[in-house]
């Protein structure tokens, strides 16, 4: 079934899962199901730290009712 692309122009996330294809050294698959199809990402630990950093530093830039909700330890 095709669906109908979001009005912004941008894909809407529905869904997103990962796949753990070896622990050492890490590798995984991150998929993103849209509302335009689905795009898969090949990551291994630097890769995914990053895309970890980049949305808690989208996170951390809410405020008021859209402030984060978490915390973030930080190792000393």
């Amino acid at each position: 079934m095709k669906r109908k692309p979001s009005n912004s122009g941008f894909a809407k996330l529905l869904a997103a899962d990962t796949t753990l294809l070896s622990a050492e050294p890490l590798i995984g698959l991150l998929e993103l199901e849209t509302d335009s199809g689905s795009i898969k990402l090949a990551m291994n630990r630097i890769v995914a730290e990053r895309l970890l950093s980049a949305v808690v530093e989208f996170l951390q830039a809410g405020e008021g009712d859209d402030a984060a909700t978490f915390a973030v330890e930080r190792s000393q």
